[in-house]
């Protein structure tokens, strides 16, 4: 004797079949975003802040300062770069706070880039331009490392220009430092490792700044406060 399955029967296997294909479906999109979240890994960089001072400061003494003429027929003196080895590093916060020379080869490698390179250059020749206009104190130096504009009257088209240019310089300094950061790490360097320390490289950058100040200038603090020196 025949059975014959009733029309409701079919259709609610029919539904349960596609209800497993979606579920299915779904649980392989959360098991792939699932992977994707695990692959992107956060890398902990250490940043020397005193030692990124004092490569500011000697980047700054020698390449923001004018080039001698030197007389013609005297040779070059040539520095020689030791030989580096084939052992590879790993640098630990330990490590590098025992390294004397860490603020060295932070200057080293920002020597390496040549758009910083020519950013100090540019800046040495209109440093006179803009220590006249914080002088006159329609300019300070902001928490952010640029310079800010204070009396907008004291401000003409021409130096807005300047202070255009300088900034421009500025940023330019700041990101070539969180560069060489990354590099001396031993890290990929990628924009988001780039991200993670711009914000240090900003604030010792911007404390350098504050500490170099001469009398009378306008200076912001980290808190946002304005001061005059």
């Amino acid at each position: 004797m025949a059975v014959f399955q009733r029309p409701e029967r079919v259709v609610s296997k029919e539904r349960r079949k596609k209800m497993r294909k979606k579920l299915c479906v779904r649980a392989g999109l959360l098991l792939s975003i699932l992977l994707i979240s695990c692959a992107i890994i956060t890398v902990n960089i250490y940043f020397p802040e005193k030692e990124v001072k004092e490569a500011y400061k000697a980047l700054e003494k020698e390449l923001m300062t004018p080039e001698e003429k030197k007389p013609e027929g005297t040779p070059e003196k040539k520095t020689e770069t030791p030989p580096q080895s084939s052992i590879r590093w790993e640098w630990v916060p330990s490590a590098m706070a025992q390294e004397s020379e860490l603020s060295g080869k932070i200057s080293d490698a920002v020597k390496k880039m040549p758009d910083v390179v020519a950013a100090y250059k540019e800046m040495g020749a209109r440093l006179p331009q803009i220590d006249r206009l914080r002088d006159s104190g329609a300019v300070g130096e902001g928490k952010n490392g640029l310079l800010a504009v204070r009396e907008e009257r004291g401000v003409t088209p021409s130096d807005r220009s300047l202070i255009s240019a300088e900034n421009e310089n500025r940023g330019t300094v700041m990101n070539g430092m969180a560069r060489a950061i990354v590099r001396i790490n031993r890290v990929p360097e990628n924009e988001q490792n780039i991200r993670q320390v711009m914000p240090q490289a900003v604030e010792q950058f911007a404390s350098v700044r504050r500490s170099s100040a001469k009398k009378g200038w306008w200076v912001q603090e980290s808190d946002g406060n304005w001061s005059r020196k």
